[in-house]
């Protein structure tokens, strides 16, 4: 088990795969991640040495394209939508506020206090002033609803919660239980998520990255403890009282012209970028 007042390795390596996109890969980009850059630069040893050194190790690669893609569908939702609360859960050292939260919308970042401090002091060292609230909290203990009450969150207006990055290190309980919290938000309030599906679901490329990604988080502390196909992901959000808007494969939430590409990046089947929305309740 990971110690939670220490750093996320999950969270950096993320970080320095968003950093790298731009610098290694050719245009079109998914996302240009500045402030991502701006943290990897402070650590020594980074991860965002080996995206640089190695740019066309597979591993490294389809580390970004996984989480350039889901930055990206997250922003593209954010740009269309009228939402003037952002919330990320297991917000480690996700930057997305940085990127595309407008100044009228405001931010809410949880994650565990050790987490949080940690984030801090890199932004600290980097010379960058943080967006968002910072609410710490044990999400495996539930959702801090009264401390994002009290930090600024209203719960009149819809929010969209980011949750990316995290619902593959949680049981099954864990995610259901998650999702039924989260339908106590606003009507109209939407959810942006990922999970790895099943082997079944997975194709080649998708198979070895998993069999890599695995011994590196598992190593880590950080293994990954559920991972359902696209049904009873379905059933979950259901039955917690959200509609399913999408449920696609990474790779096809690409934009259109992104695919083919001369560069290392390739498609692969393993990751899903779900989004859903809470309906009108009577």
């Amino acid at each position: 088990m990971r110690d939670e007042n220490a750093p996320s390795l999950t969270a950096f390596f993320s970080a320095a795969a968003r950093a790298a996109h731009p610098l290694v890969d050719d245009a079109p980009h998914l996302i240009e991640d500045t402030v991502a850059l701006a943290l990897c630069r402070v650590q020594t040893p980074s991860p965002l040495d080996y995206q640089l050194y190695r740019p066309s190790e597979p591993i490294l690669a389809a580390a970004r394209l996984s989480a350039c893609m889901r930055s990206h569908v997250a922003e593209q939702v954010m740009r269309a939508s009228d939402f003037s609360q952002y919330l990320v859960l297991g917000a480690g050292l996700d930057t997305s506020a940085h990127n595309f939260v407008t100044s009228t919308a405001l931010t809410w970042l949880v994650d565990l206090p050790g987490v949080l401090d940690w984030r801090s002091g890199l932004f600290e060292q980097a010379g960058k002033k943080d967006v968002g609230t910072y609410v710490p909290g044990d999400l495996s203990a539930g959702i801090p609803f009264a401390e994002l009450r009290s930090s600024g969150l209203d719960f009149n207006q819809p929010v969209l919660v980011s949750w990316l990055g995290v619902s593959m290190y949680l049981d099954t309980s864990s995610n259901e239980a998650m999702l039924t919290e989260l339908a106590k938000l606003p009507s109209g309030s939407e959810i942006i998520f990922d999970y790895m599906a099943p082997p079944e679901w997975r194709d080649e490329q998708g198979k070895i990255y998993a069999l890599e990604l695995t011994k590196v988080a598992g190593g880590a502390g950080e293994p990954w403890r559920t991972t359902p196909d696209p049904g009873t992901v379905e059933t979950w959000l259901t039955e917690a009282g959200w509609t399913v808007i999408s449920d696609v494969a990474e790779a096809d939430a690409a934009p259109s012209g992104f695919w083919p590409r001369n560069d290392a990046l390739t498609p692969m089947r393993v990751a899903r970028i779900v989004r859903a929305r809470l309906d009108s309740r009577s």
